[in-house]
């Protein structure tokens, strides 16, 4: 199991089957399946837990609250505010749990989003698909050790907080600013000179511009045509077709000075979207 850091997030749980996790600044994602037993946790970050199939006997208390009786089909959301013990008497069942920041669920929902005010009903609600498959594509990135992308996790994480402000009946804000040019421009120019960066993240480029992450991620694509994720993979692919028309370089080296974490992570990638391994391109264009 991974490793938390118990001042981030504390959590004591029954054995866990076929645990997989992906661990980032602000965000842990974990698949597996839990025994049955009682749980308690809490912690810093907010918690959502989706169980992939159902529970036949299912009780919980958030807070100080009393114990209750539920009922937990396959795919319930439900959602543990941050700094809010929540203890848990279930059957096994199969997981996701997704922690994330509080600073980012207030920069989506702002104001209007204020769960830890909320009575419990309302932290609790049977995930629609549009929510669903985002924490799956989330799940299956965790499940795949060594070819996470943690820029793509970070855009993912962001599109499950909005949809999880959607579900739980609070809007998101609308941000008034938009990406100027000139802000466009200082964070492409941030991209270029740091492609080499595994971690750049997109609440360092929404830094760049002076934005929430999750404006900053709608007026980019608005801007530059797609989402920052997909503009930096492609800048990296295309830094990495010069190094490999060069032919100097390794294929290892090639991939950490892109920004990728590993030559197997950069070939997946080559190949995805240019149709051909490295190899195989560096071959084409040195004939």
């Amino acid at each position: 199991m991974a490793d938390i850091d118990p001042q981030i997030f504390s959590i004591s749980r029954p054995s866990l089957g076929g645990y997989k996790a992906f661990v980032q600044r602000d965000m842990i994602v974990e698949t597996y399946r839990s025994a049955a037993g009682q749980m308690v946790s809490r912690g810093s970050l907010h918690r959502i837990s989706i169980n992939r199939t159902a529970h036949g006997k299912y009780a919980y208390r958030l807070g100080s609250g009393a114990f209750r009786k539920v009922e937990r089909p396959p795919f319930t959301l439900g959602f543990q505010p941050a700094a809010t013990v929540l203890e848990v008497d279930g059957d096994a069942a199969d997981y996701i749990s997704i922690f994330q920041s509080p600073a980012l669920y207030s920069s989506i929902g702002g104001s209007r989003f204020d769960p830890e005010h909320w009575d419990s009903d309302a932290l609790s609600a049977t995930a629609d698909p549009t929510t669903l498959q985002v924490a799956l594509s989330l799940a299956f990135a965790a499940e795949k050790t060594g070819r996470d992308d943690p820029l793509l996790m970070q855009h993912l994480g962001m599109a499950l907080a909005c949809c999880v402000v959607r579900l739980l009946g609070a809007k998101p804000e609308a941000g008034d600013r938009p990406l100027t040019s000139e802000n466009l421009r200082r964070v492409i120019d941030y991209i270029e000179n740091l492609l080499g960066k595994s971690d750049l993240s997109v609440e360092e480029l929404a830094g760049v511009a002076h934005m929430s992450p999750f404006h900053f991620s709608r007026e980019f694509k608005r801007a530059a045509g797609m989402a920052p994720h997909r503009f930096v993979l492609e800048r990296r692919i295309e830094r990495a077709r010069l190094y490999l028309a060069d032919g100097k370089e390794t294929l290892a080296n090639i991939a950490y000075a892109t920004g990728f974490s590993s030559q197997a992570h950069f070939s997946s990638v080559f190949r995805r979207l240019m149709g051909a391994t490295p190899k195989e391109y560096q071959r084409s264009v040195r004939l």
